[in-house]
Parts: C-alpha cells; sequence; structure tokens
C-alpha cells in the first residue's frame, strides 16, 4: 500500500509545479525577445544579444534552487514575477541604453544574492525591530548628505545620488533605502504601540491615539522636509502615501485618511507655486498639448508610444522608444507598450496587482504584528510606486520621477527592491498557525487591497484609451516622430509620361531612399516630394496613391504588424516629357508659362512654368527659392494670374453671335478710336479697313467697339459670359495649387476689354480657347490618365469636372474660321499690366486650322513683344 501525502506536502508540490511552469514562460518569454532581438539587428544569433539573459537564467535558475532548497514553502509567484520583471528589463536595456547592460546585469545578480541571503540566513527579525530608529537615522543622514555631497551621474538634473567610495563611478540612492528604512521603523512603532493604540480605538480618543503618533510624526516628518529640500517629490509622494496607508491599517481611523488626503492636496497646491518643476508636471498632466514640442514633450512622446503600440505592439527592436527622454528608467513602461502593445503593458500591471495581491496574502497570514506590517509595508510601496509610475506614463497621474521596479534601468532600486522582495520571501514561509486573529486589521488589509487593485484597474483603463480610443488621433499628429520614421522608409511610386518616360522615381535601400526626377523641367506639374518640405503638383495631388495608402483596414493592420515596407503605386500623366523639354528650351530665359492641351479630350501635354526650379536640388535650395521675389515654385501655367486684356475679344464677340447682338459682317463705327487705359493710349494692332465689320474688329484686335459691346452687355451679362467660359471657375487639377477666383464684374468699360477685377489663369483661357476650336465645347482639364491599382493593374483615372458648352457649335466655327490662316487659328496680344506701362504678351493657338486637336497658351511677362510669344506659340505647334 502507497502512503497518501499530507495535505501539506500536496500542497508544497502543487506550489512547486506551478512556479516552474511560472518561470518556464517567464524564460521562454526572455529567450524568444533575446533570439528575435539578436535577428533583427545581426541577421543571425550574436553572443553579445544572448550573454545577458545567459546570466540572467543561470541567476534564477539558482534562486529557484536554493530558495526550493532551503524555503520550500516560500510563495510560489514571487520568483516567477520577479524573473520576468527583470528579465523584461534587461531585454530593454539591451534594446534602448546597451551600454549601460553590464551594470544592470551586475546589479542583477548581486541583487539576487541579496534575495537569497534575506529569504534563507535569518532566523528573526527582531535586529530590525530593536534598532529602528538607529536604522532611521542613518537614512536620515544620508539622505542629508546628499545636500552637500550629493551628485547626479547623468550630469545634470537633482542631485540625489552619494558616490561610493573606493569603487570609481558608482553612485547610491539613499532615498531608495529611505523607503525600505521608513517600513521597517513603522512597522516597527505599530507594532509596539498596537495595544495602546487599540485601547485608544475602543474608547472612540481620537486624539488620545494621536498622542501615540508623536513621536512617529517627528521621525516621518523630518524625512518629508529633507525629500522637499531636495526636491526629490516623487520619493516624497510614495512617503505619503506609505504612512497614509499603514497608519490606517494601524488604527483603523478613516478621519486620518481624509486628513491626510487633504494635506497631500494642500502639499501638492503649494509644490505647484514652490517649486517650477512641480508646476511644469502638472500643467504637462493637466494640458499637454499647447507644450507638446517643449515642457511636455516628455508625456506627450510617451503617449505617442502607448499609441503606436495598439494591441499587439510593434516588436522589440521596430517601434520609436528612443525619441522619449530617460526612457531606459523613467518611461520603461511606455517602452513596454510601444513594443509590445496593450497586452504587454496589460500584462505588466496584472503581473503588478498579483505580486500586490500576495504581498497582502503574505500580510494576512503573518502572527506577529511587526510582520504584518512590514509586508503590508513593502507591498503598499511596491504598488504605490508601480501605480505612480504607470498612471504617470498614462496621464493618469502627473508625472513623479520614481522608477519601474525591477524593469528600470538603477542599481539603487535594483538592490533595495531586491531587500524588499527578499523579506516577503522570507515572511511568506508559514512560521505557524495563527492563533490571534484580528478581524478588524485583517479587513483594512482587504480594503487596502481592494484600493490598490482599483489603482492598478484605473491604469489599465487610461492604457486601453491611449493605445485604442485615441490611438488614431495620436498616430496621426504632425508633431509624432513615428510619422516621421513611418514616411522616410515608404518607397513611392513612380510617376510616368504619356508615353511611360520616368518622370519621378524613388531608388535606394529601405533606411537610404531618394526622390529622383530625372527631367528637372517637369517640376511644375510633378511638382517635388520632400521630407523636410512637402509635397507639390502631382506629388501632392496624388500623395495617397504614390504613397501606397490602403483603404482596406485589415491589409494595412496586417502589413504594420509584419513590419512589412509600404510600396507606393505608379501614376502616368498625360504630358509628353518630350513635349515638355521643348517648350522648357522655348521659354529659355523669359518669365512665363506654356501650355497645351488636347482639346478633344482635355489631356495636357505640356505645363512649363519660368523661373522654375530643380526639384532634385529643393532641400538644399527651398529657403533661397521660397524667399525669391521671381516665385520659382509658382506653376504660373495655374496659378498664375494675369489681367486678359483683349484676348477676351474673342470670347465677347462669340457670345454676342450667340445671342444675336452682333453680326460678322455688320459694320462698326470708329473702330479705331483709341483709347486710354492706366494712362496709356491704345487702338488697334492695325488700322482696320473702311468700313469695318466685327470680323475686322477681331481680326485687327480694336479695343473701342468692345467697350461699346461691353456697355451694351453691361455687368450682369459680362458676368454670366465670364461664368459660361469657366472665368469664375478654378479648373480641377490634382495639383493642391490654390487659385483666387476672380471678383465679379465693377466696371463694364474696363471689364469689356480685359481690366476691372478680372484676372485668368493659362489654364483657364486655354479652356475658353479650346471651345472656339471644338464646336463650342470644352472639356475638363486631365493631367493624369491612370493609376496603378494594389495589384499592379493600370486603371484609368476620370477627368474631374464637367465639360464647358459656353457657344454654339456654328458660332464656334465662325469665329475660328475668321482667326484661321496659315494652318493655324491664332490670336495674340500685347496685354497692359499696371500704370507703370508694363505689359505681358499672349499668344493663343489652335492647330491644325482644318480640324483642330491642340490649344497653345504661351505668356510671357514683362514683355512688349507680341511677336515672341507667337513665334513661340508657333514653334510648339510647330512640334506637333
Amino acid at each position: 500500500m502507497i502512503p497518501s501525502l499530507s495535505p501539506l506536502t500536496q500542497n508544497l508540490e502543487e506550489n512547486g509545479r506551478n512556479e516552474r511552469l511560472l518561470l518556464l514562460i517567464a524564460a521562454v518569454f526572455v529567450w524568444a525577445n533575446a533570439i528575435a532581438f539578436s535577428l533583427l539587428e545581426t541577421g543571425g544569433i550574436a553572443w553579445q544579444h544572448l550573454w545577458a539573459p545567459a546570466v540572467w537564467l543561470i541567476t534564477v535558475s539558482a534562486a529557484y534552487l536554493l530558495l526550493n532548497r532551503y524555503k520550500p514553502g516560500h510563495d510560489p509567484f514571487l520568483l516567477p514575477i520577479l524573473a520576468l520583471f527583470t528579465g523584461w528589463g534587461v531585454a530593454l536595456l539591451d534594446r534602448l541604453a546597451a551600454n549601460f547592460l553590464g551594470r544592470q546585469v551586475v546589479w542583477l545578480v548581486l541583487g539576487t544574492a541579496v534575495i537569497l541571503i534575506i529569504a534563507i540566513f535569518p532566523r528573526h527579525l527582531r535586529p530590525l525591530r530593536r534598532y529602528r530608529y538607529t536604522l532611521l537615522i542613518i537614512g536620515l543622514l544620508l539622505l542629508a548628505a546628499t545636500l552637500i555631497l550629493g551628485v547626479n551621474p547623468s550630469g545634470y538634473g537633482a542631485a540625489l545620488w552619494l558616490p561610493v567610495p573606493l569603487l570609481g563611478r558608482v553612485f547610491f540612492q539613499p532615498s531608495e533605502l529611505l523607503k525600505l528604512l521608513l517600513v521597517i521603523f513603522l512597522a516597527s512603532y505599530f507594532d509596539e504601540r498596537e495595544a495602546a493604540i487599540q485601547h485608544s480605538q475602543r474608547q472612540n480618543r481620537f486624539w488620545g491615539t494621536l498622542q501615540y503618533l508623536g513621536p512617529l510624526l517627528l521621525m516621518w516628518g523630518l524625512s518629508m522636509i529633507l525629500l522637499v529640500w531636495q526636491r526629490d517629490l516623487g520619493a516624497a509622494t510614495l512617503f505619503f502615501v506609505l504612512f497614509l496607508a499603514l497608519l490606517y491599517l494601524a488604527t483603523g481611523i478613516k478621519r486620518y485618511v481624509g486628513i491626510g488626503l487633504v494635506l497631500l492636496l494642500a502639499a501638492g497646491v503649494f509644490a505647484y507655486f514652490a517649486f517650477d518643476v512641480v508646476a511644469l508636471r502638472v500643467d504637462a498632466w493637466w494640458n499637454p498639448w499647447p507644450e507638446a514640442a517643449d515642457r511636455a514633450f516628455q508625456i506627450v512622446q510617451s503617449l505617442y508610444a502607448l499609441a503606436a503600440g495598439g494591441i499587439l505592439g510593434q516588436g522589440l527592436g521596430q517601434g520609436f522608444p528612443q525619441y522619449i527622454p530617460v526612457v531606459h528608467s523613467d518611461f520603461a513602461f511606455a517602452a513596454i507598450a510601444e513594443e509590445w502593445g496593450l497586452i504587454g503593458s496589460l500584462t505588466a500591471v496584472v503581473c503588478f496587482m498579483i505580486l500586490a495581491q500576495r504581498g497582502m496574502r503574505i500580510a494576512l497570514m503573518q502572527i506577529r504584528p511587526f510582520r504584518r506590517y512590514l509586508a503590508a509595508g513593502i507591498t503598499i510601496l511596491f504598488a504605490a510606486q508601480s501605480i505612480l509610475i504607470m498612471g504617470g506614463v498614462t496621464r493618469l497621474l502627473p508625472l513623479t520621477g520614481v522608477t519601474l521596479p525591477f524593469v528600470s534601468y538603477g542599481g539603487s532600486s535594483m538592490l533595495v527592491s531586491s531587500i524588499m522582495i527578499g523579506l516577503l520571501f522570507y515572511l511568506s514561509t508559514p512560521s505557524g498557525q495563527r492563533t490571534d486573529a484580528n478581524h478588524q486589521t485583517d479587513n483594512r488589509l482587504l480594503q487596502e487591497t481592494a484600493v490598490i487593485l482599483i489603482g492598478f484597474t484605473a491604469v489599465a483603463v487610461m492604457l486601453i484609451f491611449w493605445s485604442i480610443v485615441r490611438a488614431p488621433a495620436l498616430l496621426a499628429r504632425e508633431d509624432n516622430p513615428r510619422l516621421v520614421e513611418a514616411e522616410l522608409r515608404i518607397r513611392r511610386g513612380t510617376i510616368l509620361d504619356r508615353d511611360g518616360v520616368v518622370l519621378a522615381e524613388t531608388s535606394g535601400q529601405e533606411n537610404d531612399l531618394t526622390r529622383h526626377y530625372p527631367f528637372p523641367y517637369s517640376g511644375p506639374a510633378v511638382g517635388y516630394y520632400s521630407f523636410r518640405h512637402g509635397t507639390a503638383g502631382v506629388e501632392a495631388g496624388y500623395d495617397t496613391v504614390l504613397r501606397g495608402d490602403s483603404d482596406n483596414f485589415l491589409t494595412e493592420y496586417v502589413r504594420r504588424a509584419l513590419h512589412q515596407p509600404q510600396i507606393g503605386r505608379n501614376v502616368q500623366m498625360s504630358l509628353d516629357a518630350a513635349m515638355q523639354e521643348t517648350a522648357d528650351s522655348l521659354l529659355a530665359d523669359h518669365a512665363g508659362a506654356i501650355l497645351v492641351m488636347d482639346l478633344q479630350t482635355g489631356e495636357i501635354l505640356t505645363m512649363a512654368s519660368h523661373p522654375g526650379y530643380d526639384p532634385n536640388l529643393l532641400d538644399e535650395q527651398f529657403e533661397t527659392l521660397s524667399e525669391d521675389e521671381s516665385a520659382p515654385l509658382l506653376n504660373r501655367a495655374v496659378q498664375g494670374q494675369y489681367q486678359p486684356g483683349l484676348l477676351l475679344q474673342p470670347f465677347l464677340i462669340a457670345a454676342a453671335l450667340d445671342e444675336s447682338l452682333i453680326t460678322l459682317d455688320e459694320t462698326v463705327s470708329d473702330a479705331n478710336r483709341p483709347i486710354t487705359v492706366d494712362g496709356q493710349t491704345v487702338q488697334c494692332a492695325s488700322p482696320p479697313p473702311e468700313p469695318t465689320t466685327w470680323a475686322d474688329v477681331l481680326r485687327y484686335r480694336c479695343p473701342a467697339p468692345m467697350q461699346a459691346l461691353a456697355n451694351q452687355l453691361g455687368a450682369a451679362g459680362l458676368d454670366q459670359i465670364f461664368t459660361d467660359f469657366g472665368f469664375y471657375i478654378i479648373p480641377d487639377l490634382p495639383l493642391a495649387a490654390e487659385t483666387a477666383v476672380p471678383d465679379p464684374v465693377d466696371d463694364p468699360l474696363l471689364a469689356g476689354i480685359g481690366q476691372d477685377n478680372l484676372f485668368l489663369t493659362p489654364i483657364q483661357l486655354a479652356l475658353a480657347w479650346a471651345a472656339l476650336g471644338n464646336d463650342g465645347q470644352a472639356p475638363p482639364p486631365w493631367l493624369v490618365t491612370a493609376v496603378q491599382d494594389p495589384d499592379g493593374n493600370w486603371q484609368p483615372e476620370i477627368p474631374a469636372g464637367q465639360p464647358l458648352t459656353p457657344i454654339s457649335g456654328f458660332v464656334a466655327r465662325d469665329v475660328a474660321e475668321v482667326l484661321g490662316g496659315d494652318g493655324r487659328i491664332e490670336y495674340s496680344a500685347l496685354v497692359l499690366s499696371g500704370p507703370e506701362g508694363r505689359a505681358n504678351a499672349w499668344y493663343l493657338g489652335l492647330a491644325p486650322a482644318s480640324n483642330p486637336r491642340y490649344v497653345v497658351v504661351v505668356i510671357l511677362e514683362e514683355s512688349h513683344n507680341a511677336g515672341e510669344a507667337e513665334s513661340i506659340g508657333r514653334a510648339v505647334i510647330g512640334e506637333w
């Protein structure tokens, strides 16, 4: 017969199995991340990324063996949680601050040794009780010494550290040790005064209980004064919370808690006005966005990290937590949230919750009050510190500057936390059965446990809020550096001309991509892409296509989760690269524009603008280009606005013909009468024959009859004609170029000769001119003819806008016939442009005259030579 195991033995075996399983999970997690990071960084299994996890594994294994050998009844959750957090911290340091990794591993080994010594060797804790004043005074003296001898290893900030003699650049932070010493002092003091306090409680004596707390308040107050004087306000907050929690645990008087919270609030208000650092942190907590690039930079970057992590995280080494200052210390939790996502950050929160629950359970099972207060104090300290730092990272609370236990970098924190966890190991081993159960104290422990769990739950809610609810808005903010990082890795699509000639392409490797423009003169239409200065032209109008942005949420989510490169889609334009080059050379040093359009389809074949720029040199020249008075960044073909002058003549005569107000063979009196515009006299380009008909007015560019016609039409009639010809409409082109809409007619006499409020762009004149050559109909302009879909197939782009039909077909043919000759239908004019004699030379042409297919518009700024514009326009037509 096999003897049955005792319940105690069965419980120990079950705890052992649970502990081994949890340790195995922690080991798999740490090593999987270490191997993945090694593969990411080096492309293979590199010892430089595995030695620290190897030391961690040996250390944890040794701790497991020794604890189970000498303390078999210890809590089975403490070591797995400790192992997970320390391993996590090692992984983060290798990722974020590898230069600190060696020191942290040393502190890890020393800390584990401290844990084992404290957990295994002491037979009792009486010296801690007996020498509580001595220990606390030593801690206070060390803290006071920082006021004189204190340094900051980073070279700036509060001097909270003391150099350790004979150990070179090794520093110790006394406030970390003082936290533990204060726990010991409070536990010992409440243990000694417990009977008297309980007696006062039974008599309901509030002030009677308070009299026993005099020495306690004195020592605690001295600690607080030193911490505030030292401006270590994070530690001061922890001390206050710890004191308040243990005070309530010992007395059960809720008024103490209320008074303490009021004092804490009052202290916070005082500190806000007394200390700049507190005001900065409170302001950054309350509303960080106005100071996102300055005083609130750290917390804002932390929130961006939470949003970037999402649910699954970016993966170790694939996020950008390094944008957060001091991320390896104060903001290690934000790094966890970004690289392991909501799953990882909530796992950390749950583990701290379990640690708090197990710590309070250890306190509940203690026989002696000192041990109960000690276990509760250590647990409250761990929980409060964790909630403070995680609450600060998630903007639940203002930042306090404390570190995340066992995860953040810091030797002092690691050693002191190891001492505290070692004491929990020691206390977790059963030392007997409780016979003097104090139900009131037990209830208070449970109440404080509930408060702690509520605090962690609030942190979890904030994590969900920033990682899911607010994530889309945060990720889209322009000051989020992750947008920059993502942008730098996008391989934009290629821009092609109508024949497949490359106009813009991206070359280089993933981390060194360059946008290249083989034909710099295509700049006005193609535009530019610059990481520093944004986009223009088609690069801006089709930015989402060229970037490869997807509307499919699942596809995009999978791509980001797998860190696949974002590859843009190609775009085909209607431009003809060869014709564009010819137009560019014809403009030469002239300021102006040339536009060629297929009047049947609306395809824009050429869009030249001078002076221009080389998009390949944009980053180097942008400031100069922006300040240049000649406006080289302006696309004159679609943004340059000019008074049209007598260029309006064909359109007004055509509209009057269409309304039967005039006929082409109707005679006009005094057609060559000079008129004055801006102090300058203008009349027909050459004397017309007598008698003069409206056809002659059109051929000889006579302005006087146009004023008479405009007066007959009136402002309302002119506005209607300008509307019909599209002069009050901005052509819909994918160039992201802003152009003002002309004002309505104010003076009909001036408007009739193209002055007054009317300013037109070359593209507007091209569309109106196209109606004369296309039986009265002008198609919408078409610059991008096709784009690739996500599968790589070309899909035609339909031009935006609707065709214009300002006049009837027979009228358009009659006017075109009047202007025709030598195989072209053309109109050139010198247009006054200001009171100082400034003028622009224009040319409008249709070819071939027998069956017009192409419309050409040329403008030369500051030119008095209409013949030069005409010769350039004819040369462009000759290319076709």
